[in-house]
């Protein structure tokens, strides 16, 4: 498999990696958790749930938010420790873990077992607290790229194959679920995943906030699992795969029908996560401006 979110890859294996993304793609091939179209769309839409002065403020800097969304992904390659922000395997930890800071849970385990499994709970809190530091500063620059760092970490813990050492089906014969759920579903949903949140809500406790997030995600895995392994058993070869063109290239991925029959038979689970990933994200974001001192930007 070319990429997992754990596999880090020399620089020239990089190099061959990306010029081969031009001449082949397949359902397996995952490089961009939530896909960049969904992380973007993340990051746009939850400035709309942010009071008047704060989401002009955003809207300015609209095109920068999009665009560094995806900064921690391309970070991944460069940066050993980036890895593991993006998920955590749950079920290779003790459930003492669960609800704890960063600092409770390094008395609990050594710090190379955390970045083995994974330590998304703890990264959102580590950058919301930079963000907070950075509306005190008023520093615009700080503002947007921590802003959209953060909005990538939260679509991550939300995803839940994020928060298994099952990330892709591989434990399970199912691989390339992991782009299946996260990537191929959401970009043919498109526009229609698009609505109005509601506004953002003041988070008294951000670390256990990111707790509840990351563990009601984790419920959803049962049935993400059996109801892709039902379809699976039920459509022929023939019918789970199409030839679509990107760009030059000809490209094998999971058919529309496949891909629709399975996002049915979720009951909107991918776009609810996609909401509650907007709705979050604002409302960190809202958060971060009242403890920083609710700047006018004036």
């Amino acid at each position: 498999m070319i990429y997992t979110h754990k596999v880090l890859l020399k620089k020239s294996q990089i190099i061959y990696l990306i010029s081969s993304l031009f001449l082949f793609s397949s359902p397996s091939l995952s490089l961009n958790p939530w896909g960049f179209y969904a992380h973007k769309k993340i990051n746009k839409l939850a400035i709309f749930t942010l009071p008047p002065t704060l989401s002009k403020f955003y809207k300015r800097h609209l095109s920068k938010l999009e665009e560094w969304a995806v900064l921690p992904d391309q970070r991944r390659y460069i940066l050993d420790v980036e890895a593991a922000r993006h998920y955590i395997d749950l079920d290779q930890y003790p459930k003492s873990i669960q609800h704890t800071t960063w600092e409770q849970a390094i008395k609990q385990i050594q710090e190379d077992s955390l970045q083995k499994h994974g330590i998304v709970p703890w990264r959102i809190p580590q950058v919301h607290h930079r963000l907070i530091q950075a509306f005190r500063n008023n520093d615009t620059l700080q503002i947007i790229k921590l802003s959209a760092e953060l909005g990538h970490y939260v679509a991550d813990a939300h995803v839940p194959l994020h928060t298994t050492s099952n990330y892709d089906g591989q434990k399970t014969g199912q691989q390339g679920l992991h782009s299946f759920w996260e990537s191929r579903i959401p970009e043919l949903l498109g526009d229609s995943m698009e609505d109005w949140i509601g506004p953002a809500n003041y988070l008294e406790n951000t670390q256990q906030s990111t707790w509840e997030w990351v563990l009601h995600a984790h419920q959803l895995i049962p049935e993400l699992l059996k109801n892709e392994k039902d379809l699976h058993l039920k459509t022929p070869e023939n019918k789970k795969y199409s030839f679509e063109k990107k760009g030059n290239s000809l490209v094998k991925t999971y058919s529309k029908a496949y891909s629709l029959a399975y996002h049915k038979s979720l009951h909107q689970q991918i776009e609810n996560q996609f909401k509650f990933a907007i709705q979050h994200l604002g409302d960190l974001l809202f958060t971060a401006w009242i403890l920083g001192g609710q700047s006018d930007f004036k």
